[in-house]
C-alpha cells in the first residue's frame, strides 16, 4: 500500500505534467496568437475560485490537523488572490489604464502566497493529513494554479515581443 504522502506527491506531480502539457500544446500557441487581455483572461479565471480555501475551516471540523494560523495564511492568502484575479479581469474587461501593472501584482502576490503556503504545508506535513476536497485541492487544484500564473507571468513578460500591445 502507498504512504499518503508518497500517493499526494505523485498525484501533484502527475497534476503538473498534465496541466504543463496541456499549456504548451494548448494555451501558449493560443496565447501567442491573440491580444495580452485575451490571452491571460481565462488563466485569470481559474484564480477567480481561490475562495475554495475556506472549505479548511471545516475540514478543520471534521478532523484535518491543522493549525490555526496556517489554516489562515492559507485562507486568507488564497483569498487576496481570487480578488486580485478578479480585480484584474475588471480591469482587462474595462481597458482601464492600470489593467497591466494590476496583472503583475497578481501575478508576484500569487507567487509569494503559492510559495509560502507550499512551505507551510511541507512544515506541518499537510500531504500526510489531507482527505476528501482538501486532498482534491492540494494534488489537483494548486498544480494549474501554478501552471496558470505561469502562463500569466510569461505573457505580461512577451507581450512586447509578440507586438501586442493591446489588451483585447
Amino acid at each position: 500500500m502507498m504512504a499518503l504522502t508518497a500517493a499526494a506527491l505523485v498525484a501533484m506531480v502527475l497534476s503538473f505534467v498534465v496541466f504543463a502539457t496541456a499549456a504548451a500544446w494548448y494555451a501558449a500557441p493560443r496565447m501567442r496568437a491573440v491580444a495580452l487581455g485575451a490571452a491571460i483572461t481565462p488563466l485569470l479565471w481559474i484564480h477567480a475560485f481561490r475562495h475554495v480555501a475556506l472549505q479548511l475551516f471545516s475540514a478543520q471540523e471534521f478532523g484535518f490537523a491543522i493549525p490555526d494560523l496556517t489554516r489562515d495564511e492559507i485562507v486568507y492568502g488564497d483569498l487576496v488572490g481570487m480578488v486580485l484575479a478578479l480585480a484584474t479581469l475588471y480591469a482587462l474587461r474595462y481597458r482601464w489604464r492600470f489593467a497591466i501593472p494590476l496583472a503583475w501584482v497578481f501575478v508576484v502576490a500569487t507567487v509569494i502566497d503559492l510559495s509560502n503556503a507550499a512551505l507551510m504545508g511541507i512544515r506541518e506535513d499537510l500531504f500526510d493529513k489531507a482527505a476528501d476536497v482538501s486532498w482534491l485541492i492540494l494534488t489537483f487544484y494548486v498544480p494549474g494554479l501554478w501552471v496558470s500564473v505561469v502562463l500569466v507571468a510569461w505573457r505580461l513578460w512577451t507581450r512586447e515581443e509578440s507586438g501586442s500591445r493591446t489588451l483585447r
